[in-house]
This record gives structure tokens, C-alpha cells and sequence, in this order.
């Protein structure tokens, strides 16, 4: 499990080197909203809540507002 794991980090690392942070977080969004049944309310929210989370995060890193 030990090489697996590894495997695996430096691929996301390397896509999100790649991809850019925005790409490739929205990708994983996207691919969440097609795996899963959206249908169900509490997924529907708890997606619009991560999309949220993950925007509010990213423009606080972006803007140097983190922690402040």
C-alpha cells in the first residue's frame, strides 16, 4: 500500500502542477456531480457548499487575505 500511496500523491501533485489549482479542483467537482446522484438534496448542498469553500479559500490564498 506503501509504493501505491505514494504513486498516487505524485500523480495529483503532478496534475494539479499541471492542470493549475482552479482546473483541477473544479475537475474533481465535476467528476463528484457526475458520479454521484445530484438529484439527492443533502449531496446537491453539500457540493454547492464545497464549491463555495474551495472559492472562498482559493481567493483568500490568491489575495493574501489567509489568517488575516
Amino acid at each position: 500500500m506503501g509504493l501505491f500511496g505514494f504513486i498516487l500523491l505524485v500523480v495529483v501533485i503532478l496534475a494539479v502542477l499541471g492542470l493549475g489549482w482552479k482546473t483541477f479542483t473544479s475537475g474533481v467537482i465535476v467528476g463528484f456531480d457526475k458520479a454521484v446522484d445530484v438529484g439527492i438534496p443533502i449531496v446537491k448542498n453539500l457540493s454547492q457548499e464545497a464549491k463555495h469553500q474551495v472559492n472562498t479559500i482559493e481567493s483568500l490564498l490568491i489575495y493574501g487575505r489567509f489568517g488575516s
